[in-house]
């Protein structure tokens, strides 16, 4: 039986995990590697930035288990300076490293472990405890660990800078300090993998915490649709209602749910009745001028910056869609944007935008702060359109604030005001279930797809017409929900 990193890495964050990836792995979704593209891009990428550091480095080429081990076991004897990729097997434990470096003056190894993540998280510091213990049973005497993350202020200015886009912190006494509880982790993973009965565990917050865990539908396949899951209470209060056998979000006393938006959903729950208020939707109406403006952003966030300018995760806007809508029960006209150029797409989109939204009117938009903070961007990039969006910004309303305030609650939104939420409930004929991109993630991992010349021309052009499909039903969705508060206000 072999125990890798990532084995270490499920039991700390619940051991039935573990315990299930070894024994029935026919619960693992078969989709359920979808939606990681991107971070696992990220990954790569920041990886190969951290290379760069270590101009003397050897990677470990072989991909296959028995292949890597020798190939490590060859570099390390030739006390090769640095060596990416090197993997690791001794008294059942394996774990391949992302760097490591040697030192000869005292015979000793370094570990550098790369995070695409812009802090040190204290997720990674078993990762690395766990990394130390299996390299000194491989034989290796490790005098150092580091975790190498990317610096949030960095700023791209001609070629990536590796050292300046980079953080080396040294975490080795931090991980000297979990080798003890490591250790003894380690020895309780053997017992549990051999159990015949898979471990009962509490749900409380670990199954998103820190990463989600594959085995969600199944732990979960019980739980209620409204469950205390849905509302966000602390581990002690999680614990304090299943210790009463409360899981059904209708069980939840009264007093217990402190937040708002919880406790009004929680009520509609009680109640079974959609809840409207009519005049504070009247009275945020308003707010609202014509023309009308429906606007929605599909941006892209590398870790390493594409373009100049640029910090790491930064936003790349590259899409939108706008509905207008010039008065009071007139027609749309629909505009759409798709940049598949070369370069940085953000000043060809403004210069488009800025000939489509006129000077007076508002501009609407779902969780707004995106799209201010896209506007925003943009007009400090390009001086040119400061005016311009400081006047888009400048009449931007939020229509997610009727449902964010609780002027239409419904039991079925879950608590939430997201527009994948909401529409569903109160839209239903408008649905993104039957589009091949059905949420945000997909539309910005598809971008690169479509502007890197990895697709034949066939796949890309149908590619485009999905991403324009997505953002449109996003503006589509925020023009019929209008139609219908403003409905509600006129009754």
């Amino acid at each position: 039986m072999i125990i890798s990193k990532s084995d270490y890495i499920k039991y700390y964050q619940c051991a039935k995990c573990l315990w299930l990836y070894k024994n029935r792995k026919d619960y693992i979704p078969e989709d359920y590697d979808e939606g990681k593209a991107g971070l696992m891009a990220n990954g790569a990428a920041v990886e190969e930035e951290a290379y760069k550091l270590f101009p003397d480095g050897i990677r470990v080429e072989s991909r296959g288990f028995k292949e890597a081990l020798n190939e490590t076991d060859h570099l390390v004897k030739e006390k090769t300076p640095v060596i990416f990729q090197p993997s690791f097997w001794s008294e059942d434990l394996y774990s391949r490293a992302d760097i490591i470096k040697y030192n000869p003056g005292d015979n000793t190894w370094e570990i550098y472990e790369v995070k695409s993540a812009t802090s040190l998280k204290k997720e990674y510091l078993p990762d690395v405890a766990f990394q130390k213990i299996a390299l000194e049973a491989a034989g290796l005497k490790v005098s150092k660990v580091f975790v190498i993350y990317v610096n949030k202020d960095y700023v791209r200015r001609g070629e990536i800078e590796p050292a300046e886009f980079l953080v080396r912190e040294d975490v080795t006494a931090l991980a000297e300090s979990l080798k003890t509880k490591t250790g003894f982790a380690i020895e309780d993973m053997f017992k549990l993998i051999k159990e015949k009965e898979e471990p009962r565990v509490r749900i409380v917050q670990q199954c998103q915490d820190p990463y989600p865990c594959l085995f969600l539908g199944y732990c979960w396949r019980d739980i209620p649709k409204h469950s205390i899951y849905n509302v966000y209470f602390n581990a002690e209060t999680i614990n304090q209602l299943l210790d009463r056998g409360i899981v059904d979000l209708m069980d939840v006393p009264a007093g217990v749910i402190v937040k708002e938006k919880y406790a009004r959903y929680h009520r509609a729950l009680k109640e079974d009745r959609i809840r409207v208020n009519k005049n504070a939707i009247r009275q945020e109406l308003d707010h609202y001028r014509y023309p009308l403006y429906f606007l929605d952003y599909e941006t892209y966030s590398p870790a390493v910056p594409m373009f100049d300018n640029y910090r790491p995760y930064q936003r790349i806007i590259f899409q939108y869609s706008l509905h207008v809508q010039e008065k009071p029960g007139g027609g749309l006209k629909h505009y759409a944007y798709l940049d598949d150029k070369a370069g940085d797409p953000s000043l060809r989109l403004a210069a488009k935008l800025k000939g489509e939204i006129g000077e007076g009117g508002s501009v609407i938009a779902w969780f707004k702060i995106f799209e201010e903070g896209c506007n925003r961007e943009m007009g400090e990039r390009y001086p040119e359109y400061a005016e311009f969006f400081q006047s888009v910004n400048g009449r931007l309303l939020d229509l997610m604030d009727f449902f964010a305030k609780g002027y239409y609650v419904d039991k079925n939104f879950y608590g939430s005001a997201s527009l994948k939420k909401v529409l569903p409930v109160i839209a239903p004929h408008l649905s993104y279930e039957e589009l091949n991109i059905r949420e945000g993630l997909a539309a910005s991992e598809s971008w690169p797809k479509i502007t890197g010349g990895f697709l034949k021309t066939g796949e890309r052009e149908e590619l485009k017409s999905d991403m324009l499909a997505y953002c449109k039903l996003d503006t589509l969705a925020m023009v019929e929900i209008f139609r219908i508060l403003d409905k509600l206000a006129g009754e």
